[in-house]
């Protein structure tokens, strides 16, 4: 009895210090100082990471004026270890990847992400690598106007974007001076600061800079999508109305799909270039659409461009963005709202709503929205289009993977 009585002792204890530990473990202290042992061993790594961030673009895309991402390297790879870095929030407890993950296209699974202390964020992240050339792609039609960048285009770089997130009460809640003294804190930051800037004093400047090379160097080019159309019109004497042609041409009854798609695969990339294409083409330098009401309410609660402009036209519009990449950014819209790509689908098959600034292309002559009427194969087409314009290798490439991950 004394020995059982003895063995349930130690047993309570270990359990109350085991609880202790994981107690201790989540606060931002013990984080903090986990955080800096592990910046001492990490600089010895650092040395090896891989800072050629070349993208090797498909010839048909070149052809249709689709730019090569331009990237200083040695600034991207600095700007890869600020996106992993926690400790650059209030708490340490999140960084840009913990709203914007590698696996899903640097989107975010849930609904609403989680900022610095548990807080909620009001949208949904949206992905950062769902088109070929970030920046040509947020250059608008007219190049004297700036891009519009986030869900209500309130930012017009991504430099203004990254200091956006830092700031943000509920995102990181930082200020700039106050995250230019942890990096100045490490010594490994030192190190890439010297091999991107030439100097080891850090400036506020510099960090949104890299942030931005590194988003900047993301793209989604190697999609079974881009085989197929370098293998139609990637030849030496294709021509940008080649291109365009293969992808844009007249819907036929086909029998035979072309050389490498399935007929539902093609099927539905027709039906994509005939109904989605304006606001998602995955062949364009720019949108067409840049942005857009699509009719999700009569009446949006949250405004989207409306609140940043205060102009009622802009009441419920959101960005819209190419769809590259789009089958692992679920759930879908500016709030989550839609689980599946199905469910989109069947939105805009017969479920637009008459908002009354609901873009012209989702409206009927009379004005009325548009419903597509899409059938249950059409449906299923577009899906099976839709899968072949995921990037798979981007979730592993490991130039944009975590170099401070604990190994």
């Amino acid at each position: 009895m004394k020995r059982i009585l003895f063995l349930t002792t130690i047993l309570t204890f270990l359990l109350a210090a085991c609880q202790q530990k994981d107690m201790l473990w989540t606060t931002p202290e013990v984080e903090e100082e986990a955080a800096a042992r592990w910046a001492k061993s990490a600089q010895e790594h650092l040395a090896f990471l891989d800072y050629n961030y070349t993208q090797n673009v498909p010839r048909y895309l070149l052809v249709a004026e689709v730019e090569k991402p331009v990237v200083n390297h040695a600034k991207a790879a600095l700007g890869r270890v600020l996106f992993y870095d926690k400790s650059l929030s209030r708490n340490s407890d999140v960084s840009c990847a913990s709203c914007h993950k590698q696996m899903r296209a640097f989107a975010d699974s849930a609904g609403f992400s989680m900022g610095t202390g548990g807080q909620l964020m009001s949208r949904q992240s949206l992905p950062l690598n769902y088109t070929v050339n970030f920046r040509q792609h947020h250059r608008s039609w007219n190049t004297e106007e700036a891009p519009r960048l986030m869900w209500d285009g309130r930012a017009t770089s991504l430099e203004e974007v990254m200091q956006m997130a830092i700031t943000h009460p509920r995102e990181m809640n930082m200020t700039l001076p106050e995250v230019m003294e942890r990096i100045r804190s490490k010594d490994f930051y030192l190190h890439l600061w010297q091999k991107a800037f030439g100097h080891a004093e850090p400036k506020a400047s510099e960090m949104l800079e890299a942030l931005s090379q590194f988003v900047g160097a993301m793209s989604a080019h190697r999609t079974r999508f881009d085989e197929l159309m370098e293998l139609h019109a990637g030849n030496p004497r294709a021509t940008i109305d080649t291109v365009r042609h293969f992808y844009y041409g007249p819907i036929d009854i086909i029998v035979t799909p072309p050389r490498g798609f399935t007929l539902s695969e093609f099927r539905g990339m027709q039906l994509f270039s005939t109904h989605c294409s304006p606001c998602h083409s995955p062949i364009r330098r720019f949108q067409e659409v840049f942005e857009a009401c699509n009719g999700l309410e009569v009446e949006y609660e949250d405004q989207g461009k409306g609140k940043v402009t205060g102009n009622p036209k802009d009441n419920g519009v959101f960005k819209s963005l190419p769809l590259r990449n789009i089958g692992l950014t679920a759930p879908f819209m500016h709030d989550g709202r839609f689980k599946t790509m199905a469910e989109v689908i069947d939105f805009y098959s017969t479920g637009i709503k008459p908002h009354p600034n609901l873009h012209p292309l989702l409206r009927n002559p009379n004005g009325s929205p548009k419903q597509m009427n899409f059938s249950a194969q059409n449906k299923q087409d577009l899906i099976n289009f839709i899968k072949i314009l995921t990037d798979f290798d981007a979730g592993g490439d490991v130039r944009f993977s975590d170099p401070l991950r604990r190994r």
